[in-house]
């Protein structure tokens, strides 16, 4: 049975406003928990632990999406995820990562690349050790980049529904909401004015390449170059 356009927009309306309320929780509490164990003068041991206690549930909650894409029989390809548009989607994408670092870098007066070094989750990996470091930096890349980035192309795809909206253009409300979505978030966590236009520009960058190139490679692409990638 096929459902119709008014319980898939009434379900996507539902999916938004509890992922509104769960992230900003999972993100304080995520937050709270990297200061608590990197403040803390035990070893290798507890950072090992405290990168388990915030990396790991962290995935978990990123990959929900996915979960959800199996439990409905959904698929990924109806996210955009196809080999059509695939180097247009990547070309845009690579552009806006470039744009988006040197931005950053006018402001900074410095020529910045968005590092892996900012993530609380890095620093836990390397205080691990070797191989364990590898395992961590692998899931840290994974989590805040590729699931990340999915994250938000869903986000998006599910408020364009809602709103009956194709999801086409410069300006979707779905790419817009995620944007704000994104801005408010790191308000929340205590990153201010400038954390909030940052995390704009890139939530923007991530949701506007599926709504222009109609591929979403290239979204995942922007969050891996900007925030998962880059000189330690």
């Amino acid at each position: 049975m096929v459902p119709s356009a008014r319980g898939t927009s009434r379900k996507a309306a539902l999916f938004c406003n509890c992922r509104l309320g769960r992230c900003a929780c999972c993100l304080r509490n995520w937050f709270y928990g990297c200061a608590v164990h990197e403040s803390s003068p035990a070893a290798r041991t507890y950072r090992v632990r405290g990168f388990r206690c915030s990396c790991v549930p962290i995935l978990g909650r990123r990959a929900s999406p996915l979960a959800l894409l199996a439990f409905r029989r959904e698929l990924f390809s109806g996210y955009g995820f196809t080999r059509s548009n695939l180097w247009l989607s990547l070309a845009l994408g690579l552009a806006l990562a470039v744009l988006y670092d040197l931005l950053l870098s006018w402001q900074a007066g410095v020529l910045l690349w968005i590092p892996l070094g900012r993530q609380p989750a890095t620093r836990m990996s390397l205080a691990a050790g070797y191989p364990l470091s590898l395992v961590g930096l692998a899931v840290t890349v994974l989590t805040w980049g590729f699931l990340e980035g999915f994250f938000g192309i869903y986000f998006a795809q599910k408020v364009n529904t809602a709103l009956g909206h194709r999801g086409c253009g410069w300006f979707a409300p779905g790419t817009v909401a995620f944007a704000l979505f994104n801005g408010v978030v790191h308000v929340l966590v205590g990153q201010g004015f400038q954390g909030f236009m940052t995390s704009f520009a890139s939530g923007y960058a991530i949701t506007v390449v599926p709504a222009i190139t109609r591929n979403a490679w290239g979204g995942t692409l922007v969050q891996i170059l900007t925030n998962s990638v880059g000189r330690l």
